[in-house]
């Protein structure tokens, strides 16, 4: 092999390697905001039932005298 030819290689190399780490960064990073959304969405939810219960149950009850 010349010495050209060991030089590409090793460019192709190094691209590749940061091609497959940023792939990964990407993956990780998007499976980060997906769980931090969900966390988000589940905590909303939680509080909108409790809100919702809470009015029922105000509204439910006799009126006190």
């Amino acid at each position: 092999m010349t010495r050209v030819a060991a030089k590409a290689r090793s460019l192709l190399a190094t691209v590749v390697g940061y091609v497959l780490v940023a792939l990964v960064a990407f993956w990780l990073f998007g499976a980060l905001l997906g769980t931090i959304r969900f966390i988000v969405k589940a905590i909303f939810t939680l509080v909108v039932l409790a809100v919702v219960t809470s009015v029922y149950l105000r509204l439910k009850s006799p009126p006190s005298r």
